[in-house]
């Protein structure tokens, strides 16, 4: 393939002008190393660009992670001062009374502490305590507290102290008539007097806090900043709609979970990114920057073309003098040019008049010379061919008449041995028919309909011979029979049928012809479930004709050069056939109406 290809390359390029090989070969020498030289410049640029865009996005989650890191540690701290307040410790480490006043207050207490510690710090959302005994103490204006503390009493159940952070979620409770995406610490304590398990911390801080961190941090005007947990669903994301989104099915997912750093990926949508991660292992998260490539490189783009502007400009200047130097050369040989092509499209009424007398002079005489004997034997040959086309219809004709006359005549004989007086008159009758058909008043093309009259009587006349050995049928639509054929073109076929298909054949035999229109085709089928022909037999039959056999084939290879000789090439037969099964004949012609009074 690639070899037929350069092929066709070398023998374009060998079929240009030497004006045009001139200019052709300075453009592309000269585009070659304009654009070697641009593609080198690019992807040096490129690579500093992206491996700078690496390095600033890395700074910029590096900064994400410590004022994560910063958050936590805060929150941690604060939790740490929750479990050690001297209210929360007191109240309790006591069991509840049976005096409600004094339970209520107790709690107020707590409350109050815990309201004391979330209001003097912004990042903290709420502040909740759950007791050993299943109460539940909170920082205030929090409603609908769902307990959550078993899991972590159960988890902790084995230490003295516990702490887990848990990832992005909804709150367990309500403010106000909402909800908050936020993020948990959960931390167990003790009495600080008896070591005995007093409850659970609960300490939340709001997503969007989190987010707030990176919010303002530039990456580029498309570039984002989000956080991802080790299942794909986002964490933390500036744009809200994007929270608990999977991208577990990006295809640099897998990347950024077990690498840190800067590659570069295509999206889901088919958009190049530069993806950099960075791991953050206290709540198992990635952070994740990523950057369209085509903004990275929109400064390097804007050099590249103009440097290939600039390039382009000085090859059109260099392809301007060169064409002007070249044609000065080569316009001689330009005029030969374009009085060959029109030799090359069939004219031959042309002559060449140079007035130069050296070497392109004299090559412009022999030419001349040279399409005078070309249009002298051409018209040769095309009278030599026409009376060769003319000699060989006369002689299929010559074969098909005698050959079914002489065959027709002994079944009359027959007939007449038998006394069969009323089948000799339609034998007779039909004969007469089927070579008024056939003389069709000179004319070469004939309606459909007469030429399926001229088959049917054909096949008639052969079912007085055959008797029960054969049958046909016809499927003709109506729309058929006011289209153009060539004479003789189905009896040719129905003949090599018989003889050459149903003849050897044991039992019945049948032969259908169906006709129709496909749009602008005329397609006619004849078959028959004859003996068929071999695949050799098959291949052989539209090749030149040997002596052996000429015989066989010599109908429908006739008729079929027929129908190309009047309708064009793109018509004629098909034949396809199975050994032992029968044979089909196809036939194409264009879907061509009589005029009135051409019959």
């Amino acid at each position: 393939m690639k070899g037929n290809l350069r092929g066709k390359l070398l023998e374009k390029y060998y079929s240009l002008s030497i004006n045009k090989k001139i200019v052709f070969s300075f453009i592309v020498a000269f585009s070659v190393l304009l654009a070697l030289l641009a593609l080198l410049t690019y992807k040096i640029s490129s690579s500093i660009l992206i491996q700078k865009a690496v390095e600033n996005t890395e700074q910029n989650l590096r900064l994400v992670s410590e004022k994560l890191d910063l958050i936590l540690d805060n929150a941690e701290n604060y939790s740490k001062i929750v479990i050690t307040d001297n209210t929360v410790q007191d109240v309790l480490s006591k069991p509840l009374t049976d005096d409600p006043l004094i339970n209520y207050q107790r709690y107020i207490a707590v409350q109050d502490s815990l309201k004391g510690i979330a209001d003097t710090k912004t990042f903290i959302n709420a502040v909740i305590i759950y007791d050993r005994l299943g109460r539940i103490y909170d920082s205030g204006s929090l409603e609908g507290v769902e307990d959550v503390s078993r899991a972590y009493f159960d988890k902790f159940a084995g230490s003295a102290y516990g702490l887990e952070w848990a990832d992005t979620s909804a709150s367990n409770y309500w403010q106000g008539t909402s909800k908050y995406d936020v993020i948990k610490l959960f931390q167990k304590f003790n009495s600080d007097r008896v070591g005995q398990t007093l409850g659970l911390v609960e300490l939340t801080i709001m997503e969007s806090y989190i987010a707030d961190q990176y919010r303002n941090i530039d990456i580029g005007k498309n570039g984002s900043i989000f956080i991802v947990n080790k299942r794909g669903l986002i964490s933390s994301n500036t744009d809200k709609r994007e929270l608990y989104k999977s991208v577990a099915d990006q295809p640099y997912f897998f990347w950024v979970t077990a690498h840190e750093g800067g590659e570069q990926f295509r999206d889901a949508s088919g958009r190049e990114l530069l993806v950099v991660s960075r791991y953050f292992p206290r709540l198992d998260w990635t952070i994740v920057g990523t950057v369209p490539i085509r903004e990275i490189m929109k400064d390097n783009d804007i050099l590249t073309q103009r440097f290939l502007a600039l390039g382009i400009v000085f090859v059109l200047t260099g392809v301007i003098l060169s064409f002007v130097i070249a044609t000065s050369i080569t316009k001689p040989l330009n005029k030969i040019k374009a009085t060959v092509k029109n030799v090359q499209e069939g004219n031959l009424d042309v002559w060449l008049d140079l007035k130069s007398r050296d070497e392109i002079g004299a090559l412009a005489r022999e030419f001349n010379k040279m399409v005078d004997r070309t249009k002298t034997l051409m018209s040769s040959m095309v009278e030599e061919q026409k009376r060769k086309r003319e000699f060989e219809l006369a002689a299929l004709q010559a074969q098909i008449n005698p050959h079914f006359l002489y065959n027709t005549l002994e079944s009359i004989c027959a007939l007449a041995d038998l006394k069969r007086n009323a089948d000799i008159v339609a034998v007779v009758n039909r004969l007469a028919s089927f070579y008024r058909g056939v003389l069709s008043k000179g004319n070469a093309i004939i309606p459909m309909e007469d030429e399926i009259h001229i088959t049917r009587t054909y096949l008639e006349i052969l079912k007085v011979r055959y008797g029960a050995q054969l049958d046909y049928s016809f499927d003709i639509e109506m729309n058929v029979y006011r289209c153009q054929t060539v004479k003789l073109l189905l009896q040719p076929i129905v003949e090599n049928s018989v003889y050459h298909g149903l003849k050897n054949k044991r039992g019945k035999g049948l032969i259908s012809v169906r006709a129709a229109l496909d749009g602008e085709i005329l397609k006619i089928v004849v078959e028959d479930n004859g003996v068929g022909m071999k695949p050799e037999t098959l291949e052989g039959i539209f090749k030149p004709l040997l002596d052996q056999g000429r015989q066989r084939s010599f109908g429908l290879k006739s008729t079929d050069e027929r129908i190309k000789l009047y309708f064009g090439m793109e018509y004629g037969l098909s034949v396809s056939s199975e050994y032992g099964a029968g044979t089909t004949v196809t036939v194409k012609l264009p879907a061509i109406r009589m005029q009135e009074g051409t019959e």
